[in-house]
């Protein structure tokens, strides 16, 4: 274009500035609603939300945020969550996630049901504070004897309600979960069940291995000194693991070889730009997509599951997990954390088998031809399976200190503003 005086130019300037001005505009005002930037938590504005603290953690396009006000909840129907209580170390992290989903926070849950799983008399005792620390909590004993856990799943009375079982080891889930396994369920009458996307869950660490979402990391095997610091979750303020690429002497991938030392922690590989990790060195290597497989009792696969998740959480990332649905075929899943209607479980109760996992995702759906579903944008962590507390006499997972990382983001990004209930030592 050819202007003809100064007067045209910077016309045409003052113009073009304009038009740029206003697409930037248009462009960050797009992006931050999608995004926000990683800068909050990609909840919309509440003022029900105010004493939660902030919370790093960024969506890419494609996979939708479900918040508390994003699901319409019929007149009359309750939704409960519906913990399995058993173990005070690991519900003193749980408890602060339940408490940020209540109501008077802003979140769905009307109550939270602690089904009584224990006779140990320092858990009841915590239980019973626990009961006490706010007036949505309130605990149920069976009133009979029943096989296995069964007896838990007595506390479901409200055949209109919807349900939210969770183990009382699941030490995450995202703010987003509970919204958006309810709105799945409402809106799918068709399914029998939804489950959370669980990190640590037997077939779904295979999906989530192979969804490139695993570290590198092996085992600290000797004390450092001085001693390692604590309250930290953060993966980065690990020290580099510096021995053989293969894995340090004394230690198998295939969890034969028992836990170095009580508190040890896992240490990321951190290779010179360019160079990248092979992944079949290392314990995840032996995952598969089967409900009893490595997954379920292989303590150092499920050790470099938490390394690598609490990873992600600190680059802000976990949307690496993420998915639409998954559906399960009727195979077996891993019931630590899923949404079911109350009606469903009254239907059928008491099971008629003892396992109620098997008769909840396999055998009853089947019946009714209704499926189990994973949402796959409900991120949840649990935190171990039996065999991966027992093997070697305990020498597992749990002589790790990952559920002390856990403990340690709860309080720093869940907890505050909260009234928690801390237990004076850990057995």
């Amino acid at each position: 274009m050819h202007f003809t005086s100064p007067q045209q130019r910077s016309t045409y300037t003052f113009v073009f500035v304009i038009v740029l001005c206003g697409i930037l505009w248009t462009g960050y005002s797009l992006g931050t609603e999608h995004h926000d930037f990683g800068l909050g938590s990609l909840r919309r504005p509440s003022t029900h939300h105010r004493s939660r603290p902030v919370e790093k953690t960024v969506q890419p396009p494609g996979f939708p945020y479900t918040h508390a006000v994003d699901v319409t909840v019929p007149a009359g129907v309750k939704v409960i969550g519906l913990v399995f209580f058993g173990r005070r170390e690991l519900v003193q992290v749980l408890d602060c996630y339940l408490k940020r989903n209540l109501k008077e926070y802003g979140g769905l849950l009307d109550e939270v049901i602690w089904s009584v799983n224990t006779d140990k008399e320092d858990d009841l005792a915590y239980l019973e504070e626990l009961v006490a620390s706010n007036s949505r909590y309130r605990k149920h004993e069976a009133t009979k004897k029943y096989e296995w856990y069964i007896g838990a799943w007595e506390a479901v009375q409200d055949p209109h309600a919807i349900y939210l079982k969770i183990d009382d080891d699941v030490v995450y889930f995202e703010d987003n979960a509970i919204p958006a396994l309810v709105k799945r369920l409402l809106e799918n009458p068709q399914y029998f069940t939804v489950s959370a996307n669980i990190v640590n869950n037997p077939a779904l660490s295979w999906v989530h291995r192979n969804m490139g979402v695993y570290e590198g990391y092996y085992p600290e095997m000797t004390q450092p000194h001085p001693p390692a610091p604590k309250n930290s979750w953060r993966a980065s303020e690990l020290p580099s693991y510096k021995g053989p690429i293969e894995g340090p002497e004394g230690f198998a991938i295939n969890a034969s070889t028992p836990a170095p030392f009580r508190g040890h922690r896992w240490l990321p590989i951190r290779l010179p730009k360019g160079e990248t990790y092979d992944m079949s060195l290392s314990p995840a290597s032996l995952l598969a997509y089967d409900p009893f497989g490595p997954g379920l009792y292989n303590w150092a696969a499920a050790s470099q599951t938490h390394y690598s998740f609490l990873h992600h959480l600190e680059q802000g990332d976990t949307w690496r997990y993420k998915f639409n649905i998954w559906d399960y075929d009727y195979m077996r899943l891993s019931i630590n954390f899923l949404a079911i209607r109350g009606k469903d479980v009254m239907d059928v109760f008491p099971f008629p088998q003892k396992d109620d996992e098997s008769y909840l995702v396999q055998t009853r759906p089947s019946e009714l031809r209704r499926r189990v579903i994973i949402d796959g944008t409900a991120l949840a962590v649990h935190f171990a399976f039996n065999n991966q507390y027992t093997a070697f006499e305990g020498k597992g997972i749990r002589w790790t200190d990952a559920l002390d990382r856990y403990k340690a983001y709860a309080d720093q990004m869940i907890c505050p503003g909260l009234r928690r209930v801390e237990i004076k030592e850990v057995s």
